[in-house]
């Protein structure tokens, strides 16, 4: 493999114990240690923690942004119920990241019990089979537990990664998400790396939501507004043969539980142009939102990019 497929270096680095890295290890440690913490209780706390961020100064542009994109997609939509959407949001992040180590440090059966599957006669018998699949999934804070739990099952996977600015935090988000023997590229490894997995017969867990600009995208509608969408989704599955399934991933506080959210896969998909599969892709995106209109991430700026060529953040 050349490298500029190369997989993501999972080795463990000396320089990860410097001094400048010992706040994060103290974060580790302190996570670790609420992943045995009982899930009420904790839930409860993170709920605690929410509802004094959702006042602060530091929340003013998250939010600004949030309310820009349910009024763009949901113009119906008063303010009440934009800030339950922004306060469900807020929750669901606290209640993840306090969750976040489980998958590393509780057994496979515990983390299993903590997820219910919804579909999974749309996606576990094609994986089965050994079909390739591209999994299409919705940027929803609870994406990591989704995606590792199909992948507990031993079907291969890959997926890809933008770096954050300290290293030893990419190290360990990076290698949790490969702890089931999956393949994590960097985004800078481009279509070809997910096109080589694809090919080598692993399935990929692709989020196909985030505005690139206006170089690369095509507007499709999403709810009431135009967004700008990359129109890839089509070549990978066209070049590869691969199957692509739409999943959702959402937490359900009054369980306690994970939720994943498996639709048929997508059929006559390619179509005949990427324009058309920007609008194939983006209807899935709408059914799937709709699972749980408040998991959604609507901080991210997922409208940037306009038609007219505006600024709306």
């Amino acid at each position: 493999m050349s490298d500029k497929y190369k997989p993501y270096d999972l080795s463990f680095k000396k320089t990860f114990l410097l001094p400048k890295f010992w706040p994060v290890w103290f974060g580790v440690f302190a996570i670790y240690l609420l992943a045995f913490m009982p899930v009420k209780p904790r839930d409860k706390f993170a709920r605690f923690i929410a509802k004094k961020l959702f006042s602060l100064k530091m929340m003013a542009k998250r939010k600004k942004v949030a309310k820009i994109n349910l009024s763009m997609c949901f113009p119906e939509m008063d303010d009440t119920e934009q800030d339950r959407i922004i306060m469900v949001n807020l929750v669901t992040f606290c209640q993840t990241i306090l969750s976040y180590a489980e998958p590393s440090a509780r057994s496979r059966a515990y983390n299993r019990d903590r997820m219910i599957v919804h579909g999974g006669e749309n996606l576990f018998p094609l994986l089965e089979q050994g079909k390739a699949c591209i999994l299409l999934v919705p940027h929803s804070f609870a994406i990591d537990f989704a995606g590792l739990h199909i992948a507990s099952y031993g079907a291969p996977f890959c997926t890809m990664f933008n770096n954050s600015e300290n290293e030893l935090f990419d190290w360990l988000m990076t290698r949790q998400r490969a702890m089931f023997g999956g393949t994590v590229y960097h985004r800078k490894a481009g279509l070809g790396a997910l096109v080589k997995s694809l090919k080598s017969g692993e399935s990929c867990y692709y989020l196909p939501d985030e505005d690139h600009g206006p170089k690369r995208s095509v507007f499709a509608p999403l709810f009431a507004t135009q967004k700008a969408t990359l129109p890839v989704m089509g070549k990978l599955a066209e070049k590869t043969n691969a199957l692509v399934v739409p999943v959702y991933a959402a937490y359900n506080e009054s369980l306690g539980k994970f939720e994943t959210f498996i639709r048929p896969a997508m059929q006559n998909f390619p179509s005949e142009s990427p324009e058309q599969d920007a609008v194939m892709m983006n209807k899935e995106i709408e059914a799937l939102i709709e699972c749980g209109v408040d998991q959604y991430m609507w901080t991210l700026r997922l409208l940037r990019t306009r038609p007219d060529g505006k600024k709306i953040y």
